[in-house]
């Protein structure tokens, strides 16, 4: 009976999601976005400004020209800047000339997401942090859905598009690591904080197994590492979590009612992080945040989306606030920002 539930659940979140996918894909969606000649550089007087890494392949004579495939050869480095309601993306070589675009200095972001993301739909949700949490936002740019593909294999293709793109995450990351030990300008004196979202965290996850990332970490450059509503399995995660040394400060975000991960519960069979955390099995090196009493059935509880009725409290805004700015924030901290000593269960 439960798990005739759960699926009841799950079909009718996927509907949900489908139902969206229209909205980002369409000719009058693309329409907004125009891919700029390469020798064009940047107008930047707009004050909504984003910064993109991607690894789809790109097609320049196409109204649609960010694949919905990915390609594991190279990544794309893309400045974007939003006049008059349209989108003009500039094609850089590297990351440090796509940052200099960025018309101020502000403290940064690296957004992964998760599942059923278009290349319209990762600029969307890039906005409204930058926006919302006055950051620079790079966003990591992964072929997560394909619009011709049924829920069941967008699951698959989702899953295993995150697991290939962890090498090619890893180059991003010695990007900044070298950026900030050259001390350069767009990084010099700015907070830096990584952050995964759902099934954005087996990129994490799969980095941090199946690569060497010695070369990141030795110290760590990153203030804040945080793995928000986690689509990895929760078994043995602790032995991956206690790897990162390239974090300051590792923050684990669950939420045992999230909708969502109780669908990829059922698909996969296994607890997920963002889930369920076993009490005794978890990383030393991590604070845990349990969001189950504010966040209700929600999935992507970090942001306010204009979508979507749920609303997060000035409490979840202030702390999500502080965490994107890069500030350190203990577990008795934390317990105070979110209002009830419930939300917070932390083993330092």
């Amino acid at each position: 009976m439960k798990r005739y539930l759960l699926a009841i659940l799950l079909i009718a979140n996927v509907a949900a999601a489908r139902a969206q996918a229209p909205l980002y894909n369409s000719n009058e969606s693309w329409a907004r976005f125009s891919l700029q000649p390469e020798d064009l550089e940047p107008v930047t007087y707009s004050d909504t400004c984003l910064v993109f890494v991607s690894n789809r392949y790109i097609h320049p004579q196409s109204l649609r020209f960010v694949d919905e495939f990915l390609d594991t050869t190279s990544l794309k480095y893309f400045f974007l800047e939003k006049i008059d309601g349209k989108w003009n993306v500039y094609k850089e070589n590297t990351l440090r000339e796509a940052m200099e675009h960025l018309p101020q200095k502000k403290d940064i972001v690296v957004y992964a997401e998760g599942m059923g993301k278009i290349f319209t739909a990762n600029v969307e949700r890039a906005q409204l942090m930058s926006s919302q949490y006055n950051v620079n936002v790079i966003m990591f740019d992964y072929a997560s859905t394909n619009t011709t593909y049924k829920p069941s294999k967008n699951f698959r293709f989702a899953r295993n598009n995150a697991a290939l793109s962890a090498g090619q995450y890893l180059l991003l990351l010695q990007e900044l690591k070298d950026a900030k030990q050259r001390q350069e300008a767009w990084i010099s004196g700015a907070k830096l904080t990584t952050f995964y979202h759902s099934m954005g965290n087996i990129i994490l996850e799969q980095m941090v197994r199946h690569h060497n990332i010695n070369g990141i970490n030795e110290t760590p450059f990153i203030d804040n590492l945080v793995i928000n509503a986690a689509c990895v399995s929760s078994k043995r995660h602790a032995e991956w979590v206690e790897r990162i040394g390239f974090a300051k400060q590792v923050y684990v975000h669950f939420n045992r009612r999230d909708l969502q991960l109780k669908g990829a519960h059922l698909l996969t069979l296994r607890k997920q992080l963002g889930e369920k955390i076993n009490k005794k099995r978890r990383a030393e090196n991590a604070v845990y945040i349990n969001f189950r009493g504010m966040a209700g059935w929600q999935h992507s509880y970090f942001m306010n989306f204009p979508y979507n009725e749920f609303k997060l409290t000035p409490a979840m805004v202030a702390y999500f606030s502080r965490l994107f700015n890069g500030q350190g924030i203990s577990s008795n901290e934390a317990t105070t920002l979110l209002a009830t000593q419930k939300t917070v269960d932390t083993r330092m």
